[in-house]
């Protein structure tokens, strides 16, 4: 199962157990309601609670030995998961927010800051309510918020490397001298909790310090409702990264991810190589993927692979034929709230309008896909978050520039390159924008291309991004 600490109402109640298929749509209903309640679990007697006498000498050591260099930035940011199989998205928020990696849209009235429902590149927040994240998905949305992610699955992996990456992010011997220095990384772990002697299946937590003298990690639990931040043996955690996760058939694992907190303006990669387990990707200002759609982008990507030449053409086709629209893959993203953002998202549509035009093919956009984006446009749902002002609305796109990015997205990097930046036209035919504005288009192909190749039935998105 993907991690989540949700409950077998089916144990608990006696009722019939709630099945679902990521590849479907489905109207689910609520969960029954439990005959019996839980106050909190019991740790297993390997695992140590960080707030007993032994769980503070722990700590204690640990401060000694610089092993909480990662603690205080990760417990200012520390919450309970919202959702009892949130404990994926909940762990991301947490380490965004102790990165101070700007969201760049609004949380609650003036203020910007990560909660959950903003994580929804790659996901469908219902379905996750349901059944949690797998690995790759965690990834992928981590990704997608621009900052450098290192995934490694614990059957790829060793306790000798496991422990000196736990060193790597969690002490500070490097910069000891230095007071002022932050964390610019963090451990975050996707593990068995029947390893470790808990009830539940997989779990994802952030690691917030290290106690060298007696190899203990110290997990900040999210799931605070069920344990509390506790010690766990780190060869014991490393067993737990180790079994095989049945929604994907590969072991669950670690993810580093780091953030140098650069504020360019730019939100952009100079080479947006596909390379992105190295290379931080940029936030999309354009567009959100629609995870709940994710049989759609199998069946385009093998559409197109059926194609002798892929072709604006054979794009549109796909996305224009009955029962199918753009909007069904992407969504566009909620109105920018800086001015500078603003001219980004002006000079990308008067970028992509120029490139459109230039094609042989005029996009014939059928009246269905023009619908489909004025009903999305009157729902609350895809054009409020849950947690803004019902009057914050979706910027404006036309389904032929989607349509076009959705081209771009599936063409080689090279000659993907090669369109945004009008190889082999003269100077004075060019479209007039800034090379900021085109690297910025190549940015959000590369965020929809990713949404292609990541994806459940196929777990190359990772060892080929």
């Amino acid at each position: 199962m993907a991690a989540t600490d949700t409950i077998d109402y089916a144990a608990v109640s006696g009722s019939a157990a709630i099945t679902d298929s990521k590849d479907t749509n489905l109207v689910q209903s609520s969960p029954p309601s439990p005959s019996k309640t839980f106050y909190r679990r019991t740790l297993p007697n390997r695992l140590i609670s960080f707030s007993s006498t032994e769980g503070r000498q722990l700590f204690a050591s640990a401060m000694t030995s610089g092993g909480t260099f990662a603690f205080f930035s990760l417990i200012e940011q520390l919450q309970t998961q919202p959702e009892p199989a949130y404990c994926g998205l909940t762990t991301l928020v947490i380490v965004l927010n102790a990165l101070a990696v700007d969201p760049r849209r609004s949380w609650k009235g003036p203020w910007r800051w990560y909660e959950e429902s903003m994580l929804n590149c790659c996901v469908d927040l219902e379905e996750v309510k349901a059944t949690g994240i797998t690995f790759n998905t965690f990834a992928c949305l981590a990704k997608c918020q621009g900052v450098d992610v290192t995934a490694i699955h614990g059957s790829d992996s060793s306790v000798d490397d496991f422990r000196q990456i736990v060193k790597d992010t969690c002490t500070s011997s490097s910069h000891s001298g230095d007071n002022n220095y932050l964390p610019s990384s963090f451990l975050v772990v996707s593990y068995t909790r029947k390893v470790l002697g808990q009830t539940g299946t997989g779990h994802f937590s952030p690691i917030g310090a290290y106690d060298e003298a007696s190899d203990n990690v110290l997990i900040l639990d999210t799931a605070r409702f069920k344990y509390g931040p506790h010690w766990v043996p780190l060869s014991l955690l490393f067993e737990a990264l180790i079994p095989e996760d049945p929604d994907t058939g590969k072991s669950r694992g670690y993810v580093v991810l780091s953030y140098d907190g650069r504020d360019d303006g730019l939100h952009h990669v100079k080479n947006e190589t596909c390379n992105r387990c190295k290379t931080p990707l940029p936030l999309s200002v354009l567009f959100r993927s629609k995870k709940s759609k994710d049989y759609l982008r199998k069946e385009f990507k093998e559409y197109m692979q059926s194609q002798n030449k892929i072709t604006l053409t054979a794009v549109s086709s796909f996305w224009t034929k009955e029962h199918t629209n753009i909007w069904e893959l992407v969504q566009p993203q909620l109105q920018p709230v800086e001015s500078r953002d603003v001219t980004m998202v002006n000079s990308l549509r008067e970028l992509l309008k120029g490139l459109v035009e230039k094609e042989e093919l005029d996009i014939s956009v059928p009246q269905s896909t023009l619908i489909a984006r004025q009903e999305m446009k009157s729902s609350k749902s895809c054009c409020t978050s849950a947690t803004n002002n019902n009057s914050e609305r979706t910027i404006e796109i036309s389904p032929s520039e989607a349509l076009f990015v959705a081209y771009l997205a599936i063409l080689p990097r090279q000659q993907r390159r090669d369109i945004v930046f009008e190889e082999g036209v003269s100077p004075e035919k060019k479209i007039d924008v800034d090379e900021t504005v085109r690297e910025q288009l190549l940015a959000e192909a590369a965020l929809v291309s990713y949404a292609f190749e990541t994806c459940d039935w196929d777990d190359k998105c990772i060892s080929e991004c």
